[in-house]
């Protein structure tokens, strides 16, 4: 589905914007462009240079201090969720995702909500055909828990006549190669492998400055109400990746059974690092994120907006991995 893109909106310019998650990685480069143009409060329960309340959304610190904005119009730009991928139940995803979410709603219930701005997850699409359990590993509590989070959000929305944009990247990365994030660390490693093992698997990116100004232009009212992917174009192979972060011509060797070989080392080191509550870098649920197409063609299908974001965009996506490989140099 495609939405065109509307040039004649007045921005609107609320006096409140309130940004949950303000300790992540989105918020890090988000909050210093929405502070541009809006009054912003920020809460996180990790602290951070831009938390302006260190307290979880479901707690009764969180709704005593959203009781100064009761008279006033707010909009929320929501970027709580679970961050990590390993060393987690399912029952811990669905806490974070889910119960927190809502409490979170139900302390906003009685406050004027103009607009409500929530990050979701390609895993979200994926989380539509698993029914939650206790028992699921860290991959499918995440994409299931988020499918139900966005569920729960837009029925609040919908009950409470409120504006809902909901946008779905994929893996983010930047600049800035940050080692808490799957392509921070193929940054790091890209810089030194001899060789690029062959994998044709396509794979999509999210680049985290045209995601942020996507979000500060759907809070001013440039986008209009709907469901946006939100990845680069196009989608490219696992090897193409790597070697366009590299910045390097680099050899391409085709491995037998690479994946296999992956899956055996990596189960091996889920066993040393206590079957996961140790981070060793290379994790089973890793290994089949690499060997998992995340290109996402089909959602066109499903009702969502598939071509406005990319056409905001003045680079594709190897041209802003080039760019980004000289600027690490």
């Amino acid at each position: 589905m495609t939405i065109p893109i509307q040039s004649n909106i007045i921005k609107e310019f609320f006096l409140n914007i309130i940004v949950t998650g303000s300790s992540g990685y989105v918020a890090s480069n988000l909050i210093p462009l929405l502070k541009k143009e809006f009054s912003v409060f920020s809460v996180d329960s990790v602290c951070s240079n831009y938390c302006d309340l260190n307290a979880s959304i479901d707690s009764a610190e969180f709704r005593s201090w959203l009781s100064q904005f009761e008279d006033e119009q707010i909009s929320i730009v929501n970027l709580a969720a679970a961050r990590f991928d390993y060393g987690a139940t399912a029952v811990d995803y669905y806490q974070t995702n889910v119960s927190s979410q809502k409490k979170f709603l139900e302390s906003l219930s009685n406050m004027v909500v103009k607009k409500f701005i929530h990050v979701s997850s390609v895993a979200a699409f994926d989380g539509f055909h698993i029914n939650f359990s206790r028992t699921l590993s860290c991959d499918d509590a995440y994409r299931a828990t988020k499918y139900i989070q966005e569920s729960i959000i837009k029925k609040w929305c919908d009950d409470h006549n409120v504006e809902l944009i909901v946008l779905y990247p994929s893996a983010i990365f930047s600049e800035d190669p940050r080692s808490d994030t799957n392509i921070g660390k193929l940054q790091s490693v890209s810089k030194f492998i001899p060789f690029i093992p062959n994998i044709e698997i396509t794979k999509s990116l999210t680049y985290l400055p045209f995601f942020s100004k996507f979000i500060v232009d759907s809070v001013a009212g440039e986008i209009s109400a709907g469901k946006y992917l939100t990845i680069e174009n196009p989608s490219i192979s696992v090897s193409k990746m790597i070697q366009l972060i590299s910045g390097r011509s680099i050899k391409l060797v085709k491995i037998p059974f690479f994946s296999g070989i992956l899956k055996i080392i990596a189960n091996f080191l889920h066993v040393l690092g206590f079957f996961g509550r140790i981070d060793l870098k290379l994790t089973p649920n890793r290994v089949v994120k690499l060997f998992t197409d995340t290109s996402y063609s089909h959602v066109s299908s499903m009702d969502i907006d598939t071509e406005t974001y990319v056409a905001r965009n003045c680079e594709e996506l190897p041209e802003i991995l080039a760019k980004l490989s000289r600027v690490e140099k």
